[in-house]
């Protein structure tokens, strides 16, 4: 063999060499591969346990919360009859007159004298009807100046339409004593209870009428005044045996 072909032979081998693929170092890093596992299957294998977890901690925080939430509020019971509001009465109105016969509502003690109130339903000069409460003398409807008893007397509003034409309810000093209540209703009613804000009934008794209109009186817990009323309520049938 010549030189030439000799140098051709070796530079082929050497060739032949750097495109030959290393089989050890390609088997080894192999089953390097094969050792490690992929990143993968390491996040299935820990997110399936973690999952579970906060499933038991949700049921048990629910359950926490069931257990020590407070009953809802109770309802309020529902009140009987239409709500009673009544109006501000003025002190001794000017420009009123007229009217039927001041009609008797009670009689009370003051310092000296026995006194008896009284209900009228004098008229302005429009000729609007008035309800008003005044107190005189026992035996007198009338008198002068300083006659009638304190100095809220007369206390009078304006009748207004509805059922509940007026109404006045009694205070110390003034021209009907406290725990009393007077109310002026249409011819309609029959009968008329009347409930403070604790629900408590306060039966009115009928005493008289003015005009048209009918006159109640009521006895009431002082200082708790009505607050709803009820007219001609349907009476309950007695039990059947």
């Amino acid at each position: 063999m010549t030189d030439l072909e000799r140098k051709l032979a070796e530079a082929l081998r050497g060739q032949a060499r750097e495109v030959t693929p290393d089989l050890d170092a390609a088997w080894a890093e192999q089953q390097r591969r094969q050792r490690r596992p992929p990143r993968r299957r390491k996040v299935a294998v820990w997110g399936a346990p973690l999952a579970a977890v906060l499933v038991v901690l949700t049921s048990v925080l629910l359950a926490t919360q069931l257990n020590t939430a407070s009953p809802p509020p109770p309802q309020p019971a529902t009140q009987p009859g239409q709500e009673l509001v009544f109006a501000k009465p003025e002190i001794a109105p000017k420009n009123l007159a007229g009217g039927d016969e001041p009609l008797a509502l009670t009689d009370f003690a003051g310092q000296t004298d026995t006194w008896t109130s009284y209900a009228t339903n004098p008229a302005d000069q429009a000729g609007k009807s008035w309800f008003c409460v005044e107190t005189f003398a026992k035996g007198t409807t009338h008198g002068g100046p300083g006659s009638q008893y304190g100095i809220e007397s007369p206390s009078c509003v304006p009748l207004s339409d509805g059922a509940v034409r007026a109404g006045y309810v009694g205070k110390y000093g003034g021209p009907l004593p406290a725990g009393k209540a007077v109310l002026l209703v249409g011819a309609e009613v029959r009968d008329l209870r009347l409930y403070d804000e604790a629900g408590d009934l306060s039966p009115a008794k009928e005493v008289g009428v003015l005009g048209r209109d009918r006159v109640f009186l009521a006895e009431v817990n002082p200082g708790s005044p009505p607050v709803r009323y009820e007219i001609n309520p349907t009476p309950v049938p007695p039990a059947s045996r």
